[in-house]
C-alpha cells in the first residue's frame, strides 16, 4: 500500500479520534444530566389503570429499541471474523479499529440525537431540582463513574483502544501494536476493551427519573455488557497481579 494511502488512514483515525470525543461527550449528558418531568405521571404499579400512558409510550419504546438494536449489532458484528478477514482481503487491516470505532460513534450518535423519550411511564423520580444535597449526589456519583471509566480507557491504551496507534505503526512499517503487548494483556483484551463494567451499570441506573426507556436502555445495555464482556480467572489473576505491583511501585517512591 502506498505511503499516500497510508497517511490518509492515519487522518481518518485522528478524524474518527476526535468524533469519538465529541460523541462520548454528548453520551455523558445524555446518560448523567439530572431530569425533572411533570409530577402528573403515574408510577409502574397503576399501570394497568390507564391505558392511553401505555399506548402513548408504545411508539417510543419501538423505536429506541431499534436504535438499541442497531448499536448492539453494530457493535458485535464489527469485530466479527467475517468483518475482519473482508477488511484484510480489501487490505485495510490496519484500519480496522479505527472502522470500529467510527461505526460504534455514528450508532451512538444517531442513538442519543434521535431518542424518543417515553415519559408517559415512571418507575420512580426523585425531584432533585428542589434539594441541592440530592443534586450534587447524583452529579458526583456519575462523575466518579465516569472519572473511572476514563482513566481506565487511558490505562488500557486510549491510542490503541480507538485505532490511532495501529494506522500510526503502519505508515512507520511497524509490527501491530498489540504485539508489544504480553500474552495475559492480549487475553484480557480479547475478553474486554471497556472498563468498569459496575460503574456503567450505576451511570444507567442511577437516574433521578426512571422513565420506562431509560429503564429499557439500562436493562439492554446491562445485559449486553454482561454477556459480551466474558473475562475469566486468568484476567482476574493478571489484573491483581498488575495491582500489587502498582501498589509495590507507589510504595518505593
Amino acid at each position: 500500500m502506498t505511503s499516500f494511502v497510508k497517511v490518509v488512514l492515519l487522518l481518518t483515525s485522528l478524524v474518527t479520534f476526535c468524533y469519538t470525543f465529541y460523541v462520548v461527550g454528548k453520551l455523558t449528558l445524555f446518560l448523567s444530566k439530572p431530569r425533572s418531568i411533570s409530577r402528573a405521571h403515574i408510577w409502574v404499579f397503576n399501570l394497568l389503570d390507564n391505558d392511553s400512558r401505555v399506548e402513548t409510550a408504545f411508539g417510543s419504546i419501538v423505536f429506541d429499541t431499534l436504535y438499541l438494536i442497531t448499536f448492539i449489532f453494530q457493535h458485535s458484528f464489527f469485530k466479527s471474523a467475517i468483518v475482519k478477514n473482508l477488511l484484510r482481503k480489501l487490505h485495510l487491516a490496519p484500519a480496522e479499529r479505527t472502522i470500529y470505532t467510527l461505526t460504534t460513534s455514528l450508532c451512538l450518535h444517531h442513538l442519543v440525537k434521535n431518542w424518543v423519550p417515553a415519559q408517559s411511564i415512571v418507575l420512580w423520580q426523585i425531584d432533585v431540582d428542589e434539594s441541592i444535597p440530592l443534586w450534587w449526589t447524583f452529579v458526583i456519583t456519575h462523575g466518579i463513574c465516569w472519572a473511572i471509566i476514563y482513566g481506565g480507557s487511558f490505562i488500557m491504551d486510549l491510542g490503541e483502544l480507538l485505532g490511532i496507534k495501529q494506522t500510526y505503526y503502519y505508515l512507520h512499517n511497524y509490527s501491530e501494536p498489540i504485539t508489544f503487548k504480553s500474552l495475559e494483556l492480549r487475553n484480557l483484551y480479547s475478553h474486554v476493551r471497556h472498563p468498569s463494567f459496575v460503574g456503567f451499570t450505576l451511570i444507567l441506573f442511577a437516574t433521578n427519573v426512571m422513565s420506562i426507556d431509560r429503564f429499557l436502555l439500562a436493562v439492554l445495555l446491562t445485559a449486553y455488557m454482561y454477556v459480551a464482556w466474558s473475562s475469566d480467572q486468568t484476567d482476574v489473576a493478571y489484573q491483581k497481579k498488575q495491582l500489587q505491583r502498582k501498589k509495590q511501585e507507589l510504595k518505593a517512591h
